[in-house]
């Protein structure tokens, strides 16, 4: 809600205004699309600290600011010593635009400034590959991984839970683990026709591995972890009007996409809580981030 935010900030004697305050209000800008208005704030604040900078970087890389971001970065470094969240945030900027060039100068300047921070780097080391894989570099991305994967490094999984009639579900892609997976998996079909019927088009820049034998684009976006507690949540209630899921990482933007469809074609509210924010999908077709996430 940035444009809210803002009008509750200017309304706030300037006494109250602390870190916190700063932080909230650039971050409501960063996630609302509002880069002059953050750009405004961020000028006017006489003592800038690493997290305030950060979430100002955080704001222009989510515009494709990335030059802009990359100053401010440089202006940081110049009486500091650099920091990992602010390379991250500029990094996730470009896996999201697909700028593989930065990603990977920024990857190296990470390895460089950061070798002893293993967690971040593998991280970091993930959304490159993605980043790569997205652009329809899949050697480049599937060596990263090999490197990873050498290194005993493995990528977090995704896991959506959600609960249905009292009982809590977790899945993961292509889980069939649960008794009755033939059932959801027929419901994912279901969803993946009506999707396609309402013009979805499946974004196989989210499919960050090979295809396996007998997999498709569809067979594999309509089948990651969100979609199989949605088609879960249908099967245990059809005639659901409300469904809510928790996710451990960052939704992409296919299931996005694909989300505020399916709110719309079975009239359902869905509410996601991934690892960066609370999606509210309603039935109009639209989410609370306004697609900024």
């Amino acid at each position: 809600m940035g444009t809210q935010a803002i009008e509750l900030y200017y309304k706030m004697p300037k006494e109250f205004r602390d870190e916190g305050i700063y932080i909230s209000v650039l971050n409501a800008c960063s996630h609302s699309g509002l880069v002059q208005e953050a750009r405004s704030i961020f000028q006017s604040i006489e003592t800038k600290t690493e997290k305030i900078y950060s979430t100002m970087i955080d704001c222009l890389s989510r515009a494709s600011l990335f030059e802009e971001a990359q100053k401010l970065i440089d202006e940081y470094d110049h009486d500091h010593s650099p920091s990992i969240v602010m390379y991250t945030a500029l990094l996730s900027g470009a896996r999201n635009f697909k700028n593989t060039d930065l990603s990977q100068k920024l990857y190296d300047r990470m390895e460089k400034f950061f070798p002893q921070m293993a967690s971040s780097l593998t991280s970091a080391a993930v959304l490159l590959a993605n980043t790569y894989a997205s652009s329809g570099d899949t050697d480049k991305a599937s060596n990263i991984r090999n490197k990873l994967h050498k290194l005993g490094q493995k990528k977090q999984m995704g896991i959506t839970s959600t609960v249905v009639n009292g009982i809590s579900y977790e899945f993961r892609a292509y889980d069939r683990s649960h008794p009755r997976s033939k059932e959801i998996y027929a419901e994912c079909e279901k969803l993946s026709a009506e999707l396609l019927q309402h013009g979805h088009q499946y974004d196989s820049s989210w499919i960050t591995r090979p295809l396996n034998d007998g997999e498709t684009i569809e067979s594999v976006l309509s089948t990651h972890s969100e979609k199989l507690a949605i088609a879960w949540n249908f099967i245990a209630n059809p005639s659901t009007s409300r469904i809510q899921l928790t996710k451990n990482l960052r939704i992409c933007q296919d299931c996005h996409r694909a989300t505020k469809l399916i709110a719309t074609i079975r009239k359902c509210e869905i509410i996601a809580r991934d690892a960066n924010r609370i999606h509210h999908f309603t039935t109009d077709g639209k989410c609370s981030c306004n697609d900024y996430f």
